[in-house]
């Protein structure tokens, strides 16, 4: 094999290290171990290996920035997930050396001024970008591999563009979800949702239909949740129409309105009407009574998104990585 075919990656395989750290080395970085720098320069000697002195100029060209993508929201500038999520990420970001920028953008139009992201990109001001859930025909997902910007969706991207993601398999999500309400009893229960256009929504909306149809089962799955607010009058409306002993919200920010309906009706969360969640947000672990809910491992999928992130900056040929988390479910006293 011609000495010059090796790469980085070739070196971090065969001195046991990880791509990063053969390029800290090779960037003189002196924060690298002494006894893992001489291993790995090592490795670089015996096989000879040689850095593309062009590509290499070009990514010396460094931000430190990675720009994080969130959707445009009416009433709010994050869900509670993606706050939670954004925190994890700035604390793996930072152990690697890089600043966070948030974004707020829109799936159909986007801005370049210099208060937006994408005026980063397009300038060359960031090294890589994490986009947030995309919908079908997301128009920044062309943009961002139209610019060569090392990107990761942190969710699922399901257009037809060969994108690196980390994301819930939401699939999963919507039939456990409604596997573990009907083994606890329940048979009339409900799943309420966002938008019906959300990648997101869609698989959980199909999970939950799969376990109905494998039982038998013929309940309401409900999109149009935007807000705290819709969820209330949605919970209303299933309580006035008796149609349900138990609701499976997507999404724990927005149970707190499930929970005002239900006590306002003169019910008891858990005993009388039972209250399923999804994400695992801190804040349901402190609702009265404490809120069951399928988890999002966040710091999981926020490190391998960084992870991705930081592979592609370093590969000349970057090689597309999909990785979906199956829920598990926190057991609390809401269902």
């Amino acid at each position: 094999m011609n000495m010059n075919r090796f790469t980085i990656k070739d070196v971090a395989a065969k001195s046991g290290t990880s791509i990063r750290t053969v390029s800290r080395v090779l960037n003189s970085d002196p924060h690298v171990k002494k006894e893992t720098r001489d291993r790995v320069q090592a490795v670089i000697d015996e096989l000879g290996f040689k850095v593309n002195i062009a590509a290499r100029s070009l990514r010396d060209r460094k931000s430190n920035q990675i720009v994080v993508f969130a959707d445009r929201r009416k009433n709010a500038f994050l869900g509670g997930f993606h706050n939670e999520v954004v925190l994890e990420l700035h604390r793996e970001a930072k152990t690697q050396g890089y600043r966070m920028v948030v974004s707020v953008s829109s799936p159909e139009q986007f801005e370049e001024d210099e208060n937006d992201g994408f005026y980063l990109v397009q300038h060359g001001l960031c090294d890589a970008a994490i986009l947030f859930d995309p919908h079908e025909g997301d128009r920044r997902v062309q943009y961002l591999r139209e610019h060569r910007v090392p990107f990761v969706v942190l969710g699922q991207d399901k257009s037809s563009y060969q994108t690196s993601y980390v994301g819930l398999d939401n699939r999963a999500a919507g039939y456990m979800g409604a596997k573990y309400l009907h083994e606890k009893g329940h048979a009339a229960f409900a799943l309420i949702l966002g938008s019906e256009a959300s990648g997101v929504n869609q698989d959980r909306a199909e999970g939950f239909r799969r376990y109905q149809r494998e039982k038998g089962l013929d309940n309401q799955v409900l999109f149009g949740l935007t807000n705290i607010e819709s969820a209330y009058k949605k919970t209303q409306s299933l309580l006035e129409a008796k149609s349900v002993t138990a609701i499976f919200v997507s999404g724990d920010e927005r149970v707190v309105g499930v929970y005002r309906a239900i006590q306002e009706a003169g019910l008891q969360v858990g005993r009388d009407i039972g209250v399923l969640g999804v994400d695992d947000l801190e804040m349901g672990r402190f609702l009265l009574p404490a809120l069951t809910s399928l988890v999002q491992p966040k710091q999981e999928m926020s490190k391998l998104a960084l992870e991705l992130i930081m592979e592609q900056l370093q590969e000349e040929e970057r090689v597309v990585k999909r990785v979906l988390f199956v829920p598990t479910i926190a057991e609390r006293e809401s269902v």
